[in-house]
């Protein structure tokens, strides 16, 4: 564990999109893609993005969540960039795999 660039210090590995979050919500609370967009104030389109993946929280969906009583903004926020990093971390050692394995040059980027 390397301490000095926060490794391994309370970092979850492969947090869940946000997306699937919201849609444990709506289960629990019973409502369906078009209600709870209506909830939100934002588009079908817009929250369906957000449940399948395609498309990250948004600080208006944190804010419209906060209002309708589903945790704050802030939590959502830091759950957002939490699983961001770990895209990135994650990304960031592939490549590294891959240039070890001398499949990858410097520079060249991994999808």
């Amino acid at each position: 564990m390397n301490k000095s660039n926060g490794e391994g210090v309370g970092q979850m590995l492969n947090p869940p999109h946000l997306g699937e979050l919201l849609r444990e919500s709506m289960d629990e609370a019973g409502w369906d893609l078009p209600e709870t967009a209506e909830r939100l104030g934002c588009t079908c389109a817009t929250l369906s993005r957000l449940l399948s993946g395609e498309a990250c929280m948004s600080a208006n969906i944190a804010l419209a969540l906060e209002d309708i009583g589903w945790g704050t903004a802030e939590h959502w926020m830091r759950m957002q960039a939490s699983y961001e990093l770990a895209q990135a971390r994650r990304r960031q050692a592939k490549e590294e795999r891959m240039m070890s394995a001398n499949l990858l040059t410097p520079g060249q980027a991994v999808g």
